[in-house]
Formats: C-alpha cells, sequence, structure tokens
C-alpha cells in the first residue's frame, strides 16, 4: 500500500481515498489505464483523479468550515448531518415542483450554450422515483457468428484492422467520451451556484442553496471515500437519484398524427432526485446527445461498443476522471473558443471532435491531457483547426435559421433521418450535423 500511495499524489493533506479505490487505480487492467489515451497508464489514470479528489476535499471543507475532514468519524457525521436535510428539501421542492422544472431546464440550456430547439427536453424534479429497470449493468457479449474457413493471406498494410482490434479501439474512444460527457455534466450539481439561479431559488426558500450545496459537497466526496457504497450502488442501482434516458419521437409508441409541431424528434427525459441532481442529468443528456458523434457508422458495431462501455458500473470512475479531463482539454483550447463572439461553438467542436477516427482522437486527447506542455501545444494546434470546422458549420446553421420563418423552420427542425445524399459537397457538414442531432433539411 505504501508504493501505491507514493504514486498517488495527497501532497501536504491528511485526506486520503479509500483504500479499495485507491488500488482500482494503481491497477494497470483498470478502465482507464488501458486506454491508449493514457500514455502512462495507471499512472496518467492516478495523476488526473488524485487531483480531482483534491478539489472535491477542499470543497467540503471550504463548504462543511471543519478543516480536517480525515477521519472517517468527522466523514460519517457530515454525511448524516447532510442527508438529514434531504426530507425537508423535497417538501419544499414539492410545493414548486413545475418552477423547478422549468428552472433546470432553462439554467442547463445556459449553461451548455444550447439553442433550445435542437432538443425537446423532459424534466421530471421527483416524480415517480428512478427506474432502473432498464440500466445495463453488465457488458453484452454478441454470439460469435461462424464463418467459413479461408485461407489465411498476409497483409502487408500496417494500418489493416481486424474488427476485434477495430472494436478495442471504439470502445477505448467511447469511453473517453462517456467520461467527457460526465466530467461536463458534473457542473449541473452546482449550477445553482450561478447568481442568477441563486436569486430564484432564495425567492423560493433561501435555505435550499445552502443544502444544497452541502449535500453536492459530500455526495462528490463519497465517490472518493465509500468505495464499497459506491460498487454496491452501480452493481444494483440502489440509492441511485438520478438518470437520463434519450428517445426518439418517431418511436411506435410517440409517432401519433404530430406532422413537425416537435421542436426536436431527440427527447431527452430527465429525473433527479432533487434540483441538483435534475441539472446534472439534463446536461448529461444534452453532452450525451453530441456523443453519439463518436460511434461508429455501423448500427451493428455501435451497438456492440455501447453494449460493453455504456455500464452504470463505469459511470463512477468517469465522474471520478471526467472532470479533470474537461479542465485539461478546455486549457488546451485556443482562447478564442471562450470569446463572446463565439458563444455555444463548443457544440459544434465537440460533434466535429468526437467524429475523429478512434485511433487519432486517442491521439489527440492523450496530447491535451498530457503534462508535456509541448504536446499540449500540439493538441492546441489541432484543436484550432477543429474550431475552424466547427465555425463553418454553426455559420452555415446560424444562416439557414436566419433565412426561414418559424413554420419552416419547424419542419426543418421536425423530422429525423439522415441528411440528402445528393446535396452539394459544402452542405455535407451541416447535414451531418443535422442527422446526428436527429434533424434532417427539408427537401
Amino acid at each position: 500500500m505504501a508504493k501505491i500511495k507514493e504514486q498517488i499524489n495527497y501532497g501536504d493533506r491528511p485526506e486520503r481515498m479509500d483504500p479499495r479505490l485507491e488500488r482500482k487505480l494503481a491497477s494497470p487492467e483498470s478502465l482507464y489505464a488501458q486506454n491508449p489515451a493514457m500514455k502512462k497508464g495507471a499512472q496518467d489514470v492516478q495523476r488526473l483523479v488524485s487531483s480531482r479528489f483534491g478539489k472535491v476535499a477542499d470543497k467540503l471543507k471550504q463548504v462543511t468550515g471543519i478543516e480536517d475532514i480525515s477521519s472517517q468519524q468527522v466523514q460519517g457525521m457530515v454525511y448524516q448531518e447532510m442527508m438529514r436535510k434531504l426530507p425537508a428539501i423535497m417538501r419544499i421542492e414539492a410545493a414548486h415542483r413545475e418552477e423547478l422544472e422549468d428552472l433546470a431546464k432553462e439554467a442547463s440550456l445556459e449553461e451548455t450554450e444550447v439553442p433550445e430547439d435542437w432538443f425537446e427536453i423532459e424534466a421530471r424534479l421527483n416524480r415517480d422515483g428512478i427506474d432502473t429497470s432498464d440500466f445495463r449493468y453488465q457488458e453484452e457479449k454478441p454470439e460469435k457468428k461462424e464463418k467459413p474457413e479461408m485461407p489465411e493471406i498476409p497483409s502487408f498494410d500496417v494500418e489493416d484492422l481486424t474488427d476485434e482490434e477495430i472494436l478495442e479501439l471504439e470502445k477505448h474512444k467511447r469511453n473517453i467520451i462517456n467520461a467527457i460527457v460526465q466530467g461536463a455534466a458534473k457542473k449541473g450539481h452546482y449550477i445553482f451556484q450561478k447568481p442568477d439561479v441563486k436569486a430564484r431559488l432564495d425567492a423560493i426558500n433561501p435555505s435550499l442553496y445552502r443544502d444544497y450545496l452541502g449535500i453536492m459537497a459530500i455526495n462528490d466526496f463519497m465517490y472518493f471515500s465509500m468505495e464499497q457504497m459506491i460498487e454496491m450502488m452501480s452493481q444494483s442501482g440502489q440509492g441511485v437519484a438520478g438518470k437520463v434516458k434519450l428517445k426518439d419521437n418517431d418511436d411506435e409508441e410517440e409517432s401519433g398524427d404530430d406532422e413537425g409541431g416537435e421542436s426536436s424528434n431527440t427527447k431527452i427525459i430527465a429525473d433527479g432526485m432533487i434540483f441538483p441532481i435534475l441539472c446534472h442529468e439534463i446536461i448529461k443528456g444534452i453532452e450525451e446527445a453530441k456523443g453519439r458523434y463518436g460511434l461508429p457508422q455501423d448500427p451493428e458495431m455501435a451497438q456492440r461498443v455501447m453494449g460493453q462501455t455504456d455500464l452504470l458500473s463505469n459511470e463512477p470512475m468517469q465522474l471520478r476522471i471526467g472532470p479533470e479531463i474537461v479542465e485539461k482539454i478546455r486549457f488546451a483550447l485556443p482562447d478564442e473558443m471562450y470569446s463572446e463572439s463565439n458563444k455555444g461553438l463548443i457544440n459544434w467542436f465537440h460533434t466535429v471532435l468526437y467524429q475523429i477516427p478512434a485511433e487519432e482522437f486517442l491521439e489527440l486527447i492523450g496530447l491535451a491531457i498530457s503534462e508535456d506542455e509541448s504536446k499540449v501545444r500540439k493538441a492546441t494546434s489541432k484543436f484550432k483547426e477543429i474550431m475552424r470546422e466547427a465555425q463553418q458549420l454553426k455559420t452555415e446553421y446560424d444562416d439557414y435559421k436566419q433565412s426561414n420563418d418559424d413554420e419552416e423552420m419547424s419542419d426543418f427542425l421536425g423530422s429525423l433521418g439522415p441528411g440528402d445524399s445528393d446535396d452539394d459537397d459544402e452542405d455535407d457538414g451541416l447535414d451531418d450535423f443535422f442527422s446526428g442531432l436527429g434533424i434532417s433539411r427539408p427537401k
């Protein structure tokens, strides 16, 4: 254990992660240690997760005013105190449920800078409990199809990969995208700290802000200090407080007679026990919708990838490492990405980034999260290229939207399907974008 602790950088802080988690982080066989984006394997995983742990511990100390939270007794006391506040929070929220659901949608769209007409969002604040029956708990292992034996022909192409090698690369890519999704969605847990959101919460009840802060801070800390409980929750679904599901509105059960009346055929259904969790799930749904761009174009391969990566048991590690990956990418992005004139561009950037082939994508992320500044500069250079492509797509979209009235835009956003393959070459990128959102151009 001493060797493991030496590899995890705790600095001079007394707090420590659960020994079970320390062992997982040190394992070369862990989920992200095997990922090609982690050039140093478990060492990179430990570096990123321990950095995140330090921030989480500091946040809890700031919120509680307790300088030393290293003892399990103190942690247990804080946890019990925060959990006792839940019934009162839920009673307050129940009396303002619809108002808070609307606020969650507004705040999440503002935070992500996503246009309102991209998705239909259904926000449900502690409505019917969390249905965990459709969670994926174990990897799906498709039956191997028997193929007729063929004489093996040696390949002299070093780029020639087998289906299984392609699958492995796509799984690694998907795992990184899932971590980015979770990392980006994490800010939803603290969206109530934004001044305009806080003001509206204070108008309902001033105690909400203080209690949300305490509950979310101890919740974050639990993911590093109570590994046995986290494992139990991720393997059984018991205790899960939030859920999001993407749905296509043209599914049979929702087809009806609507002819483009909805703003988008992609529906995000988010459930949360309390307001911060609901915001997290909405943002996660938005990020997951963009994450579909990273899946293989072959539907069978895409299903195999999701069947082996999109597991509830993978989410705890994604919540631990994802915020750090997102932060590393953010620092590697060109400064102009965050200028006022480029508001909303990050969403177009993600859709272009995720479409990069798996091997190249993993190499790029590896550069962005590196400790080597020269490698980060290489990532920034590539990000500038992606940003230019994203700007072109966004400009085309804005121009098209501006040139159509509300009725035409409703039709434009209302149908699901791929773009017209006969469109001009300069429109191909925009059609791909619309298709990924569940949007197609009018013919």
